[in-house]
């Protein structure tokens, strides 16, 4: 399937996360988009397919299971949908619900739902998968946010990913102060979906920015992700949903995988 790649929360110091992008008439099978999305081997691949004016349905799989939610390929898909368009705000409809992005001068913007926080206790054995001790702990529906106290300390963590799959979570969310203009920082990890660390994670700041929102209180927040990559985001909590700007940086070629060829993308 041909298939656009697109590196998204990308600048001059972060390489960004890269999100393939299939634009298709109809969704093939699901044995078909997820061989695809393997073969592929990005964190993510989404699938879309016309369904209204500036309206699309998406599905999202990683190189080995099906998702219900990646928000930077739905960043990347808008960048592929609105090049060469004069839309701008496309409407992304899924099985859990509905996103909109849109143009905000040259980053794309992308709403979605906030996601509800439970203070706990950290679950036995989650701090000795991570190597590290927290400063505070909160559950969602399904991941887990662990505040660490420093920077320092986020930066060092090498976890223990087989231990952290068997953890009853989708994915773990560390996060740190932040410093020098930047209000926060995260790492995520998401073994048990078949990904170690995520490179820039958005959904993980639909828990992030309402956490560190209220604890700074701001509403316009500046965030990094300490991937190997790395990536910038700007994010607004705007009470029951939150929004995340970044840069989507198109690669300059275009696979197909009926050829096995990189073919340049012309206009």
């Amino acid at each position: 399937m041909r298939h656009h790649i697109v590196d998204t929360f990308a600048d001059a110091r972060y390489a960004g996360n890269p999100a393939a992008v299939v634009q298709a008439p109809e969704f093939p099978s699901g044995a078909a988009m997820q061989r695809t999305a393997h073969r592929i081997g990005l964190p993510t691949t989404a699938f879309v397919v016309p369904s209204g004016a500036a309206e699309f349905r998406v599905r999202w799989f990683t190189p080995h299971k099906e998702i219900n939610l990646c928000g930077h390929a739905t960043i990347a898909s808008a960048r592929v949908l609105l090049t060469g368009s004069d839309l701008t705000r496309l409407t992304f409809v899924s099985d859990n619900g509905v996103l909109h992005a849109r143009r905000d001068g040259d980053l794309i913007a992308i709403d979605l739902p906030t996601a509800a926080l439970t203070a706990c206790a950290p679950p036995p054995g989650l701090l000795d998968a991570l190597g590290t001790d927290a400063v505070s702990c909160a559950v969602s529906s399904d991941d887990i946010l662990i505040e660490v106290a420093s920077l320092a300390v986020l930066e060092s963590l090498r976890p223990d990913f087989a231990a952290l799959a068997r953890q009853p979570f989708r994915g773990h969310i560390v996060t740190a102060p932040g410093r020098d203009g930047i209000d926060f920082a995260s790492r995520t990890f998401f073994p048990a979906l078949g990904v170690n660390e995520d490179q820039v994670c958005v959904t993980a700041h639909c828990k992030l920015t309402p956490y560190w929102g209220r604890r700074l209180d701001k509403v316009r927040l500046t965030a990094v992700q300490l991937s190997e990559r790395g990536g910038r985001l700007e994010v607004r909590d705007k009470g029951n949903r939150v929004q995340v700007l970044g840069t989507a940086v198109p690669r300059d070629g275009v696979f197909d995988d009926r050829a096995h060829q990189l073919q340049r993308v012309t206009g």
